[in-house]
């Protein structure tokens, strides 16, 4: 490539990021702060954030120990401008910058992809934007999600894992695996991609690989090459599950504490055995699967386009085949593992990864034709990038399909919405009446008042070392109030509920009932030891231990 045409690319790249962060800040600020809603994984992720740099008690150990913390340490940076800009967290602002970041990123990442895989820069830039433009995609590099960033990397994998198996060039190899440790440390998805990947390594040194105009290795080289290729893919993601098992339990004590603490996405997910829609899935393999075949079949256009150009290029029945299906089916497959031990959503963004992979694989696909097949095969994916816009599209529309998806851009209905703008009413009523008081409250339900109040070191929280003292004896340490939310599906379980279960409906002799907010929230005086009883102190009235 020539200089001239190299810096004509580079500043096309550029001017694709640009675009695609512009429209992406300029829906995710709407969203957000005209509209007032953030999802509230995505605040959640902010506030864990918040909490390392602005809280009674601020540390590392305060961005939690259940969700990868990466979407968390990267929001941290855009919150050292929370004292200038306080939106980046009462409004979830930090997590749209990041988020639109991310997805401008993933554009200028496909388009560099195709240039560097032999594809002109007009497709190239075609490609990007068929992608970047999915509607489905624009909501979620607008809404704050850690999606954004596992997207962007699991792409990378894929794009450097298709190169090695193009060229062989080792450097492909280990961009790949750094970028797998990376989606790693945001999403837990990475771990199936991984296995996927893995497969995919000995199906491409002892077959794939067989005929490329060198020696043929006898089958123990060939082992010792898996071997060899195995430890620079996923030494970085094998080592950073074991880095994260490690600060679980250095920190919490509890080596599985992301797995099957009070906060734990299966603890989470045990309210769906009250769904009889739900246990229907986990109590039937066959029912569970085509639940699964039903959400992923709309993201699986662009992979019947490459199966379709393998089968008239005559390659369909060749291992790459297998190892595009393997990179595929890792997303579904772990849904269905997670469906079994009754521990999913099976929301339909969890099934969306499995449309990036693909896309990625695209520039490694075209890149294998030459002159009218690849114009032919481009212009087909093409046409399944935007059969894939249209159907993702009307799936927004369609609550019964992307519930979570048309809740967040219609919010009707949307419980979530309602809760945030109440939460928002209680941290001022909290800011005007109470600004230099003590307020002891569990931060994963209260994080949204957290965020939106002027004085969030007034709170003591979760992550506050004291705070598990103090929960025990309130009335020993300088403890004022309790704000203690009303039990209610949907909401996490807040510790206060867990140590006194009765505290919110009937109090104790220890407190004082000082307000009730909508229903939800009571907001509870705690009482000087000479106004209560031995027998009604607190420590005698716990029924867990904090």
């Amino acid at each position: 490539m020539s200089f001239r045409k190299w810096s004509a690319s580079r500043w096309m790249g550029i001017g694709l990021f640009v675009f695609i962060l512009a429209l992406e800040l300029s829906a995710g600020i709407y969203f957000s702060y005209v509209l007032g809603y953030m999802h509230t994984d995505a605040l959640s992720r902010v506030a864990n954030a918040f909490y390392v740099l602005y809280s009674r008690d601020p540390h590392l150990g305060a961005i939690g120990f259940i969700w990868n913390p990466l979407p968390s340490l990267l929001e941290m940076v855009i919150l050292l401008l929370y004292p200038i800009f306080p939106a980046l967290a009462s409004y979830g602002l930090a997590a749209v910058i990041l988020s639109a970041t991310f997805a401008a990123l993933t554009a200028m990442l496909l388009y560099r992809a195709g240039v560097r895989t032999g594809l002109s820069s007009r497709m190239s830039l075609l490609l990007a934007l068929l992608y970047a433009l999915n509607p489905f995609v624009l909501l979620f590099g607008a809404n704050g999600l850690s999606d954004s960033l596992y997207i962007y990397f699991i792409m990378m994998t894929v794009i450097e894992f298709a190169l090695w198996l193009k060229d062989r060039m080792t450097a492909s190899l280990i961009v790949s695996g750094l970028a797998l440790a990376m989606a790693f440390w945001t999403r837990y998805e990475a771990v199936p991609l991984g296995v996927a990947m893995a497969v995919g390594v000995v199906l491409a040194i002892l077959f794939l690989h067989r005929n490329l105009g060198r020696r043929e290795l006898v089958w123990r080289e060939r082992l010792h090459k898996v071997e060899a290729t195995w430890l620079l893919l996923l030494l970085p993601v094998v080592f950073s599950g074991l880095l994260w098992i490690f600060f679980n339990y250095l920190i919490m004590g509890n080596a599985l504490y992301f797995l099957n603490s009070e906060y734990s996405n299966t603890a989470q997910s045990a309210e769906l055995l009250n769904d009889d829609k739900f246990v229907e899935i986990f109590s039937s393999p066959l029912v569970a699967l085509k639940f699964i075949a039903s959400k992923t079949i709309w993201y699986s256009v662009p992979l019947f386009a490459i199966l379709f150009i393998r089968l008239l290029s005559g390659r369909l029945f060749r291992w790459g085949t297998l190892i595009i299906l393997l990179l595929f089916l890792s997303v579904p497959g772990l849904q269905f593992l997670l469906m079994m031990k009754q521990s999913s959503y099976g929301w339909f963004r969890y099934f969306m990864y499995v449309f990036p992979i693909t896309v990625a694989w695209l520039p490694y696909e075209l890149s294998q034709l030459q002159g009218r097949w690849r114009r032919a095969a481009f212009g087909l994916v093409s046409v399944s990038l935007l059969l894939t816009a249209g159907l993702l599209s009307y799936a927004l529309t369609r609550p019964d399909i992307a519930p979570d998806e048309n809740s967040f851009l219609t919010r009707t209905g949307n419980v979530n919405y309602v809760r945030q703008e109440s939460d928002r009413k209680i941290a001022v009523w909290l800011d005007q009446h109470l600004p230099k008081s003590t307020i002891m409250t569990d931060s994963a339900s209260a994080y949204t008042m957290i965020v939106y109040s002027q004085y969030p070191k007034r709170f003591l929280i979760t992550s506050d070392y004291s705070f598990n003292k103090a929960l025990s004896y309130p009335q020993d340490n300088h403890v004022d109030y309790i704000l203690v939310p009303k039990i209610m599906s949907g909401m996490p379980l807040s510790k206060i509920n867990m140590v006194y279960p009765n505290l919110y409906e009937h109090g104790a002799p220890w407190v004082q009932l000082e307000r009730e907010f909508n229903g939800e929230w009571r907001l509870y005086k705690v009482l000087p030891k000479s106004l209560t009883t031995t027998k009604g102190s607190p420590s005698t009235e716990t029924t867990t231990n904090p």
